[in-house]
């Protein structure tokens, strides 16, 4: 059973700004508990939620989210009888096909009823975790680490860009492309901490620009809470990162960017016009606007209310739909959000809560009948809800070996339309 959430109890809180001289002062003391708390809600039902942990134990998990370790492929939770398509309602399911990953080297569209009907393979890549397809038909790629490729309907290679993509990737009306990239890994207050930026290249897969979270960094640092990577390493850590067991840290893990298209709001407000860039920073439980033009910072939401988030997308009601991972909450939300005043004007979770619960990764679509489409990435399951939250249509990844399902970074339902001439031709 489901059910939505859209009372006042969700309503963000007023977002708290630093400077540097407060953020020295207070840094040690209150880094996690603000970067990652979330905001206040409804008292949970008996049973909806685990044991509270003690504050070394939340401390434990909290510096786990800041580590930069990758992701899983397995989970060990895994029930076998629930195996492809378990749940398909036609007369209320979104028409389309859908996109995803191995998150290894295979692109996979397959329609409603679980059936492949094209996939694409990239020898010799490791960990693809994401794919877009064009309007000609063309993919694009996202090979975590290694490389941006553009793929041809048949699976040719158009061009390939090594640089470390991750995450995410997003098309400009000009044809140009951005995506997620690991800019740089430094010393900052000893450790090597990772700090991600975006690439942008042309249609031939040139390079045109990029833009640095570390370049960034005072300025971003205005709109979210303390981080713990901002208190000087202790001895203890200093010695962890010796180059035998070197540790790596995320300062920011930027997960997200998006091209806003033309909306009503975008026409009447500039925050919010084409071409701005929406990105999502995970670690800092903050989603932003860039202006097109210097990439200033136009737009905020997310501190005091956000979890480990991922997927911000601007949808054409001019609303922002968000998936709130719940890290240290311990269950899932998606939110929709008006974002002029931060009110969440919808949103959805599992009865009982933990039901829905990917501590990591997944995503969020708005399809074009009104529905959503989730993916519980970390569960390997992909699912389609009513605005009422009526499951109408449900998918869990077939591929299982030796007791533990594959996982699925993001799914993705793309229209008839898209696909059925390249089918067809």
């Amino acid at each position: 059973m489901t059910t939505t959430r859209c009372d006042d109890a969700l309503h963000p809180k007023r977002r708290r700004r630093f400077t540097r001289s407060r953020r020295a002062l207070v840094v040690l003391a209150i880094a996690l508990p603000l970067a990652c708390s979330p905001a206040a809600e409804d008292p949970p039902e008996s049973g909806d939620l685990p044991p509270e942990r003690s504050p070394s134990e939340a401390l434990a998990r909290d510096l786990e989210l800041l580590r930069d370790l990758g992701y899983t492929d397995w989970d060990d939770r895994t029930d076998d009888t629930l195996r492809s398509v378990t749940v398909f309602d036609p007369a209320r399911t979104s028409p389309g096909y859908n996109l995803y990953t191995n998150d290894v080297d295979e692109v996979i569209l397959m329609d409603l009823a679980g059936e492949r009907v094209r996939t694409w393979k990239l020898p010799g890549k490791k960990f693809c975790e994401h794919a877009e397809l064009l309007p000609d038909g063309d993919l694009l790629v996202v090979c975590t680490r290694q490389a941006l490729v553009r793929l041809s309907w048949d699976g040719d290679v158009v061009w390939e860009v090594e640089v470390p993509v991750h995450h995410d990737v997003a098309t400009a009306p000009d044809g140009s492309v951005w995506a997620p990239f690991i800019d740089s890994r430094r010393s900052y207050l000893g450790r090597r901490v990772k700090f991600d930026g975006l690439l942008q290249v042309d249609t031939r897969g040139r390079r045109l620009r990029t833009w640095s979270t570390f370049e960034h960094l005072e300025e971003l640092q205005r709109y979210h809470a303390p981080s713990a990577l901002d208190a000087p390493a202790t001895a203890e850590e200093a010695a962890e990162q010796e180059p035998a067991e070197r540790k790596r840290w995320d300062y920011y893990h930027l997960n997200t960017v998006e091209v806003l298209p033309e909306t009503s709001l975008g026409s009447k407000d500039p925050r919010f016009r084409a071409g701005n860039l929406l990105v999502c920073l995970r670690n800092a439980n903050l989603v932003l606007i860039l202006d097109r033009d210097d990439s200033s910072v136009v737009w905020d939401w997310g501190t005091g209310t956000l979890d480990a988030p991922h997927m911000p997308t601007l949808l054409a009601n001019g609303h922002i739909l968000v998936f709130d991972n719940g890290y240290r909450r311990g269950f899932s939300r998606i939110l929709e959000i008006d974002p002029p005043s931060g009110e969440i004007v919808w949103s959805y979770e599992a009865t009982p809560r933990t039901d829905f619960f990917t501590a990591r990764r997944g995503s969020s679509q708005r399809l074009a009948n009104g529905n959503t489409l989730i993916c519980e990435a970390e569960r390997g399951r992909a699912f389609e809800v009513t605005r009422s939250g009526d499951i109408v249509w449900e998918f869990w990844n077939p591929e299982i070996r030796d007791g533990k399902r594959k996982r699925i970074y993001r799914f993705t339902r793309v229209p008839p339309e898209a696909v059925e001439p390249f089918l067809h031709r």
